[in-house]
């Protein structure tokens, strides 16, 4: 019990401890994106939702960088952002032409008319250009597992047991990229949490020390931890944890016993 609950632990606590900092941004500014071109927007209404302006907006990222959170996506195809202070709106003496908001500006305040943070705009996505949504370095994630196989300790008259142990997981945990190349999807995770349910061998101890006959039978994994590597589309992580079964089956032999394991997945979904 004291063993599980170090296990438990270190992987719910070591992510905070290495990226306290990155963890909290991330958490309060889901969904943070970058730009390092230009994007044509439009100015939809204040935070406040006082008044709606419906004027076509550059956000000039200056030949650097902008950030902006993606707060949801219409029907229509429209990404519905907030940029990230501090970014300012300049409003052209000639009213004809476009609002530019400028990368940063040290004299921003929050409640300034000219705080491009205090409002919605709207991007087209199938407008956007390359290098106008790249994933920043770090964000938390959620990501579906396949694992095929557990390995589990000795335990009494049973050896190490490498088995085929089919099971479905999902995990969280904040992912870091690697490299500064903005164009490759690689990534590093810490997963301190996962969950999921696949197939077992189901068998106990008889009171004389015996083992009783092996059948199929299905698990619950209600803690796992471990790191996740992210090459493009695919992810490959290896894990530790934690499983169960229930009902009539909580005898198991191996209930509540540590395992290590890997993990399999493809991203179907391009950030």
């Amino acid at each position: 019990m004291r063993i599980k609950t170090i296990i438990i632990l270190v992987g719910l606590l070591l992510p905070v401890h290495l990226f306290g900092q990155s963890l909290k941004a991330i958490l309060f500014n889901p969904n943070v994106y970058r730009t390092r071109v230009d994007l044509t927007a439009i100015r939809l209404m204040d935070v406040d939702q006082n008044k709606i302006y419906n004027d076509t907006v550059v956000i000039n990222a200056d030949k650097r960088k902008l950030d902006y959170k993606v707060i949801s996506q219409d029907e229509n195809g429209y990404l519905i952002i907030r940029i990230l202070p501090k970014a300012k709106i300049l409003i052209p003496k000639d009213s004809s032409k476009a609002i530019t908001v400028v990368r940063y500006d040290s004299t921003q305040l929050k409640n300034d008319s000219t705080n491009a943070y205090n409002y919605y705009f709207a991007i087209k996505k199938d407008q956007i250009k390359p290098l106008g949504k790249t994933l920043l370095h770090s964000d938390i994630v959620g990501t579906p597992l396949v694992q095929p196989f557990r390995l589990r300790p000795a335990k009494k008259t049973e050896g190490w047991t490498l088995g085929g142990e089919f099971t479905l997981s999902y995990n969280f945990g904040l992912r870091i990229k690697l490299g500064k190349n903005p164009l490759r999807q690689n990534f590093l995770s810490f997963i301190p949490y996962g969950f999921g349910v696949g197939t077992a061998q189901y068998f106990k101890e008889n009171p004389d020390g015996t083992l009783s006959e092996k059948e199929d039978a299905f698990a619950v994994t209600y803690y796992q931890g471990g790191v996740l590597i992210t090459l493009g589309k695919v992810n490959i992580g290896a894990f530790t944890g934690f499983d169960a079964m229930i009902d009539k089956k909580r005898d198991w032999f191996y209930q509540g016993e540590p395992w290590i394991s890997f993990g399999l997945g493809y991203k179907f979904k391009s950030d």
